[in-house]
């Protein structure tokens, strides 16, 4: 007897769906078509960047990029994230913007890039708190020296971060956070043909419960238009940093929209800036 066609649809969906579940990892996470380059900052010529690599349990190796004044020993550290298919090799760009005394550091998350592994909040949490280890050391740098930054999807692993720092009296001396959300199970709730899984999402990025940890100065820059993360989920985020502490600082970027906001000229001229007042 031949089953009916709404039976095969149906075994199709749960196929599809038991596939979302699995790989979810990986759909979250993304991959990396190309590197997206940008403006080189005004001190650009004043930056040495190189790869490096960390090497993590299970043979997993991730790849990365340090970005070093020239003419001057960095006394901070900015540890960027990126966002859903970021590769980061694109940040020397970015360190151009920023204060002659800071390095960036960031690394393409597990199976982006070079990086081998798979990625999830759990795994990529853990490859951050190691990535800020080596970092500071790297550069001689105590644990105060350390700022973060995450873009998009890197927001919640920035601030998963910050939130275990500070639990172990190590905080993040500031966090910026652009396009970030409240939560990624929030997020994507949105999405009528993913809302039903989100009870079995295995990286829920949590940060609102993240920040109820957090009392450091925070940088919230949106875009003035957002589809992705629409502005009342970052705005609910910034209302539970400051409920419990924080110093929120929020601007709007004219011109930019969720993809494009992070590699404007005038939002890495602020990060830049925000760092300066922050020395």
């Amino acid at each position: 007897m031949t089953a009916p066609a709404w039976a095969w649809a149906l075994l199709a969906w749960c196929l599809l769906m038991t596939a979302i579940i699995l790989l979810q990892g990986k759909l979250l996470f993304g991959r990396t078509w190309r590197i997206r380059r940008t403006d080189p900052g005004p001190a650009a010529a004043r930056r040495r960047a190189e790869a490096v690599w960390l090497d993590r349990p299970g043979d997993v190796r991730l790849q990365g990029w340090l970005t070093t004044p020239l003419d001057a020993v960095p006394r901070r550290l900015l540890l960027w994230f990126g966002g859903r298919n970021e590769h980061v090799a694109w940040t020397p760009d970015l360190a151009g913007w920023l204060p002659d005394d800071c390095a960036l550091l960031a690394f393409n998350y597990r199976s982006l890039g070079d990086s081998g592994g798979w990625p999830g909040e759990t795994a990529c949490v853990a490859d951050a708190e190691a990535i800020a280890a080596w970092g500071l050391a790297r550069l001689g740098l105590p644990n105060d020296a350390l700022h973060l930054a995450g873009r998009s999807l890197g927001t919640g692993v920035a601030m998963q971060l910050a939130a275990r720092r500070a639990a172990a009296s190590r905080p993040a001396a500031g966090v910026a956070l652009i396009t970030p959300f409240n939560s990624l199970r929030a997020v994507l709730r949105r999405n009528p043909l993913i809302a039903p899984l989100t009870p079995w999402l295995r990286s829920p990025l949590d940060s609102g419960a993240a920040a109820r940890a957090l009392t450091c100065d925070v940088l919230v820059l949106l875009a003035e238009h957002d589809c992705q993360v629409p502005h009342v989920h970052s705005l609910a985020l910034v209302d539970a940093l400051r409920h419990a502490g924080a110093d929120v600082t929020v601007d709007r970027l004219a011109g930019t929209d969720h993809r494009s906001l992070a590699r404007t000229p005038a939002a890495m001229q602020r990060v830049g800036s925000w760092l300066s007042n922050a020395a």
